[in-house]
This record gives structure tokens, C-alpha cells and sequence, in this order.
């Protein structure tokens, strides 16, 4: 990362509320639901790095995202998302620096959801809403990447207004074999609002 100039355009609690969900820093209480879902073979199964085995990595995990909502200086947010009506954990959704220039920062996004929320447009709305929220601070451009075979991921990104970039050819290893990846950007001046 080169010359991060002032990631701090919003040091207090993230609370994103949209029609159906609510994205919002994680609290100790999300423990179990989080732990639920991260330790789903099926909700982890293109994102393997994030799957938990015990309570006690998924404790560390939460631990860590309520620290980086803590610092001055934020450089990841990882945002709980809720939904509205039940106030049930659905998954998170996640914004990290990748580098910094004094035009604004360039980010990563991600999102996870438990599967019973899958096929519902929750990612699309909160992977917007996340969008939405750093192209109003010091975002200048957001990069995603996901397995070329990964259609729900790339429906996400692609409703979102994402460009698809690049491919990258037997990139990632996956399910004991090397696979495609494919990687979308938007620009700042290319997210639109609705």
C-alpha cells in the first residue's frame, strides 16, 4: 500500500439502513449467528479462507472487525448485515484498502450471506449500499474478484454496475483443481445512486 492520505472521512459507527437490511458494525452478540454461518460448508464454499471450525476462530474473527471499527484510521470496514424486519444476522459484507493516493482511496469489496437469504437480492442491496457508502467518503475506485463459476457473486457485481475487467486463467485454487477468476471495478463516476 502506498501513501494512504486521511482514510478518515467517517471514524463513528457505520449504520447503513436500506429498504430490507441494515449494515452495521458487529456487536459481541453476533457470535452464534455469525458462527453459523461461517462454519456452513455451503455459505463458505467459494470463500474457504473465511469457513471456521470452532467458536473460538469465529470469536477472533468478530473480535478483529470490532477493532478495525474502533481505529481513527480505518483501512477495512466489515459491516454486519441485518434484516430490517427480524433483526436476523443474514451475513456481512466487507470493504478493505487496497491503496491509497492522495485522489482517493482504491477498495476491495466482499459479502457473504447464509444461504437461506441467497436468491433474494439482500447481496445486491447491501453490496450497493456498501458502495454507496465509501464512493461518499475517499473512494475513488472498488475492485471484486470471484471464481468465474461463482454466477451468484458475479450477478452481484454485475447489478451493482460493476465492469467486468479481467479474467484470470486457472488463478485460484479451488475444490482441488486451478480455476478461473474474474474481477470487476467501478469507478466513483460510474455508480449510480438507483
Amino acid at each position: 500500500m502506498t501513501g494512504i492520505v486521511d482514510l478518515d472521512f467517517n471514524t463513528h459507527a457505520v449504520h447503513i439502513e436500506t429498504p430490507r437490511l441494515i449494515l452495521r458494525e458487529h456487536r459481541p452478540e453476533d457470535l452464534e449467528p455469525l458462527y453459523a454461518i461461517l462454519s456452513d460448508p455451503a455459505a463458505t464454499w467459494y470463500i474457504p479462507d473465511m469457513r471456521k471450525v470452532n467458536p473460538d476462530e469465529t470469536e477472533a474473527y468478530l473480535r478483529s472487525a470490532m477493532r478495525d471499527a474502533d481505529r481513527n484510521v480505518r483501512l477495512r470496514y466489515n459491516l454486519a448485515v441485518e434484516d430490517r424486519a427480524t433483526g436476523e444476522l443474514l451475513g456481512a459484507v466487507g470493504l478493505h484498502v487496497i491503496d491509497g493516493t492522495p485522489e482517493g482511496a482504491h477498495y476491495g469489496l466482499g459479502y457473504f450471506l447464509r444461504p437461506e437469504s441467497w436468491n433474494r437480492g439482500y447481496a445486491t442491496e447491501a453490496a450497493h449500499a456498501a458502495l454507496g457508502f465509501i464512493f461518499n467518503g475517499n473512494a475513488c475506485r472498488v475492485s471484486a474478484s470471484c471464481l468465474a463459476e461463482n454466477l451468484g457473486s458475479r450477478r452481484v457485481a454485475e447489478k451493482c454496475g460493476m465492469t467486468q475487467e479481467g479474467l484470470l486463467v486457472a488463478h485460484t485454487w479451488h475444490d482441488g483443481q486451478w480455476k478461473d477468476c474474474v474481477v470487476y471495478r467501478l469507478l466513483r463516476d460510474e455508480f449510480k445512486t438507483d
